[in-house]
């Protein structure tokens, strides 16, 4: 499905064409060695993610899904960020959930690269049901996540919501067959995803992390998750900077 880029192109044809230095270590080792790479991209701020600081917010909030939440201003700002840190890195695709601020998010990434997007409906955030329509309540969301990473109650969800079977179903599958269908390819493959998922699934794609960790450490907004092929097992070799458990 071909993406209409009517969000942020602007910004990101302004970025200053300029690779971070972690970014241009990774280009480098990547080169020298030859090795397939998957990284995992949380989108940027969106309106989700501020909820907590608006004035006035209705009691019910809309629910997650098509084009509601998009990016904030500051998510912009982030996301082109984001794009100029890639500008030099090889890419061989882009996959991104189809919430818009995830798709903004990889936009940003697809015009630098000059790259399709290819959307992955299975990697959307959890649908948390009637605890995500609680605006002022979100202790609901952390608590299921702690059942799931910790407690281990996988069947466990809230009233029209996913459990962790479900997530597990729709995740796990569609992302190792596409790492196996691109592990020959010695470039990064990108997903752009979400919070709650990634800590919830990764430590079912990556060997070396821990629920515990992943819960420990929710990636920030535009925070990266990266990985490697080893002896034919899934290795993290950074979360977002820290060291995976």
């Amino acid at each position: 499905m071909k993406i209409n880029r009517r969000t942020i192109i602007t910004a990101i044809a302004a970025a200053p064409a300029f690779a971070g230095l972690s970014a241009l270590v990774s280009k480098v080792k990547a080169e020298e060695t030859g090795k397939f790479e998957v990284w995992f991209i949380r989108h940027g701020e969106s309106e989700v993610n501020v909820l907590s600081e608006r004035p006035e917010l209705p009691s019910e909030l809309p629910p997650d899904e098509g084009f509601t939440y998009p990016l904030t201003i500051k998510g912009i700002q982030q996301v082109k960020a984001l794009a100029s840190s890639i500008q030099d890195i090889d890419v061989s695709a882009i996959f991104t959930s189809t919430r818009l601020r995830t798709v903004q998010t990889a936009d940003a990434i697809s015009f630098v690269k000059n790259l399709p997007i290819q959307l992955a409906p299975q990697i959307v955030e959890v649908n948390f049901g009637t605890a995500a329509l609680n605006s002022s309540d979100f202790s609901q969301i952390f608590q299921l996540l702690t059942d799931w990473l910790v407690n281990e109650e996988y069947d466990k969800k809230a009233p029209e919501g996913e459990s962790y079977n479900d997530l597990r179903s729709r995740f796990v599958p569609f992302v190792t067959t596409t790492i196996e269908q691109y592990s020959n390819i010695p470039k990064v493959l990108i997903f752009v995803a979400h919070g709650a998922i990634l800590s919830t699934m990764l430590p079912l794609i990556f060997k070396n992390v821990s629920r515990r960790f992943a819960l420990a450490n929710i990636l920030p907004n535009t925070g990266i998750v990266k990985g490697e092929l080893l002896h034919g097992d899934l290795i993290c070799t950074d979360w977002n900077g820290v060291q995976p458990l």
